[in-house]
């Protein structure tokens, strides 16, 4: 650099620079180091930066374009080109640029996308790309690049020049903000050109030098949504789609009515001509052409009244086997054109739906037979795509041999995809109506069951004691028991009050530093304190996450206590002997987990699904021989969710359970007894 900066100031010493056109990082650093020195204090416009924002500079003197890729855009669009997008795999390098564009997409993701599934590759050589690529393809993904320059023995090549290594080692759609990156290689993005900067630098250059420049220091990088059409046929992608019709398409087929306009001018104007000649001549043919006439005006009004029904006719030739197949009924499977689906006769069975085949046969008997009027069934039939979209198919036989047997038959088939997934949801709203209404009516006598017990516990006792006629000392046992099922119905009514609150949205949660520690000393008193009342058999152990007698953390420490102490009363409820395990282990700088195990009667497998629904219990026995609400679990389940964590178990039937849950927290060592 050193070097370069005396050959320039010996190259232009004897000329007379009235601007500075910087294009790239490298340019701009290099300038803000030496340009003064070589060039003197002249006007400056750049273009190609990535991170103009990160410098200090006098901006009346240097203006420029603000080079930024739209990733949450092209994010966005990728989501909606590929709905069903498992994980999306992010390659970029270690340069300054790459390192730049990696960050904005973690900015991105986090604020705008934090349900994106993915995995952001750092490109250090090819055999470890290579590798990487490998370990995660197949499957329904997707790669947006971001930068991709590779060290191969102390140089890198352009990343275009890298393509093959990305799409040989997984053959999926890849995304890009990158212009020159088009030609078999990206599908398309939200992309910048250099081209256009280039020309909008010059622009700036030329309103320094006119002194005519009204614009702001930093102009907006200009942006184009475009797409590769042959990428977009290679990877299933349909140019149907509402954002691709949008955007620019590249290497589509060129029309030949714009490239021949000229010749087809001429041929057109003879072919007028030699239609008005027919047109005379028409009027000489026979009644038999006449009809013939009519009868294609009437087959053309046909086809557009399917095609405005949305409707695709197809016509089999049962001497032949041959199936015609019109142009919407391509379209309605997802082909660009009938020539692609290869259906005939003998093998129309590999296009349905297997369990759809005996409906499709019995359809087809029943209308033969004369027993019904017309052919007609539901059926799915398997796309481009390899899904199965559900086509309602009419049919009607217009030529018999001898026989009486068919030769011909014609029909039409309608998506009715829709029709299907609303029936399905509505059978599935009827299915949730009516559990609703099953959990409501044993809630409601849970419920009545549960406040009652108290109630005629604290009634009973309360007349006795009224009576006088009791001692002291059997007086003071009653009110014991008076304030025991007080505390009962008051859990009872806090648990009502909680749900009410969590599905209101009303409940919030207060974050401030407590000491662990002491939690977990209060919740063992609690749980010595239950076994006690429950006369069982039990040891609780705790395991803490630090060694240190205090260990400060910043959460809600009411909500965590009482997720925990639901999770020891189940513990304790169904535990009849053994031992109770609760505590925490530190996961990573910023996340804490923790964990309630017990020796209890454990969960069958068939119940594993519905222990965090509302006013469910493994079984409804349960709710009789042990109590309680059906609410604690589901109240956990929501808590937890509600302080970012989350939650889940493991269980055998007579062993025991484990329940755990993630709390994301700040806390001040890492000094901790167990890691992960």
């Amino acid at each position: 650099i050193e070097n370069l900066s005396r050959i320039y100031t010996h190259k232009y010493s004897p000329s007379s620079i009235d601007g500075v056109i910087l294009s790239d990082n490298n340019a701009f650093d290099f300038f803000l180091k030496y340009g003064d020195d070589i060039w003197g204090n002249v006007p400056v416009a750049f273009c190609g930066n990535n991170n103009i924002h990160d410098y200090d500079f006098d901006t009346t003197r240097f203006k420029g374009i603000d080079e930024q890729i739209n990733i949450d855009s092209t994010l966005q669009i990728i989501k909606a080109l590929q709905p069903g997008l498992e994980e999306l795999i992010v390659i970029s390098d270690s340069t300054i640029s790459g390192v730049i564009f990696s960050n904005q997409f973690l900015k991105a993701v986090h604020s705008r996308h934090p349900e994106l599934n993915y995995e952001l590759l750092y490109a250090d050589s090819p055999g470890q790309l290579k590798t990487a690529l490998r370990d995660i393809c197949p499957g329904k993904k997707a790669i947006y690049l971001l930068s991709l320059y590779i060290d191969r023995e102390g140089f890198s090549r352009e990343i275009i020049q890298e393509a093959r290594l990305v799409l040989d080692n997984c053959p999926v759609p890849v995304y890009s903000n990158w212009d020159f990156l088009f030609g078999d290689f990206i599908t398309g993005g939200i992309v910048i050109r250099g081209s256009d900067q280039g020309r909008e630098a010059a622009k700036i250059m030329k309103e320094l030098l006119n002194k005519t420049i009204h614009r702001p220091w930093l102009t907006p990088t200009k942006e184009m949504l475009a797409f590769d059409y042959r990428q977009l046929n290679k990877n299933g992608i349909s140019i149907e789609s509402p954002i691709i019709k949008k955007a620019t398409l590249l290497n589509k087929p060129e029309n030949p009515l714009a490239r021949f306009k000229q010749e087809l001018i001429i041929v057109f104007s003879i072919l007028l001509f030699l239609i008005i000649v027919i047109l005379v001549l028409l009027r000489v043919l026979s009644q038999k052409q006449k009809a013939e006439k009519r009868l294609i005006q009437s087959e053309s009004r046909l086809e557009m009244a399917l095609e405005g029904a949305n409707e695709g006719l197809w016509d089999v030739d049962f001497k032949t086997g041959n199936i015609f197949l019109s142009q919407k009924f391509a379209t309605l499977l997802k082909y660009n054109n009938p020539n692609e689906i290869h259906l005939h006769a003998s093998n129309h069975s590999n296009f349905f739906h297997k369990s759809d085949l005996p409906q499709l046969s019995e359809a087809y008997q029943m209308y033969k037979a004369g027993r019904t009027p017309l052919f007609q069934c539901e059926v799915r039939i398997q796309a481009k795509t390899h899904q199965y979209i559900w086509f309602s198919v009419h049919g009607k036989i217009i030529e018999t041999d001898l026989n009486h047997e068919p030769v011909r038959m014609v029909g039409t088939i309608n998506e009715i995809q829709s029709q299907k997934e609303f029936e399905h949801q509505l059978k599935a709203a009827k299915d949730r109506a009516e559990e609703s209404d099953r959990l409501k009516s044993a809630f409601l006598a849970n419920m009545s069951h549960e406040i009652r017990t108290p109630m005629n516990a604290i009634l009973g006792f309360t007349d006795l004691i009224m009576t006088n006629l009791i001692e002291k000392h059997e007086k003071n046992k009653y009110l014991g028991m008076i304030k025991s099922s007080g505390e009962n119905l008051l859990n009872i009514i806090n648990d009502i009050i909680d749900i009410s609150k969590i599905e209101s949205g009303q409940l919030k949660i207060y974050k401030e530093q407590f000491d662990l520690n002491n939690l977990f000393e209060d919740l063992k008193m609690v749980s010595q304190s239950l076994i006690l009342q429950k006369e069982k058999d039990l040891i609780v152990n705790i395991q803490r996450c630090s060694e240190d007698s205090h260990f400060f953390i910043y959460a809600d420490p009411y909500r965590l206590q009482q997720i925990l102490l639901n999770l020891l009363t189940n513990a304790i409820k169904f535990t009849e002997k053994g031992s109770i395990e609760i505590g925490c282990k530190i996961k990573d700088q910023k996340t804490l987990v923790f964990f309630v195990k017990d020796t209890g009667y454990g969960i069958a497998p068939e119940h594993k699904s519905i222990i965090f629904e509302r006013f469910r219990q493994a079984d409804e026995t349960s709710i009789r021989k042990f109590g309680g609400t059906g609410l604690g679990l589901a109240i956990t389940k929501s808590l937890v969710s509600m302080m970012k964590g989350e939650i889940w178990f493991s269980s055998e039937q007579g062993v025991g359970s484990e329940f755990s849950f993630t709390l994301p927290c700040e806390f001040n060592t890492l000094k901790a007894g167990v890691h992960f």
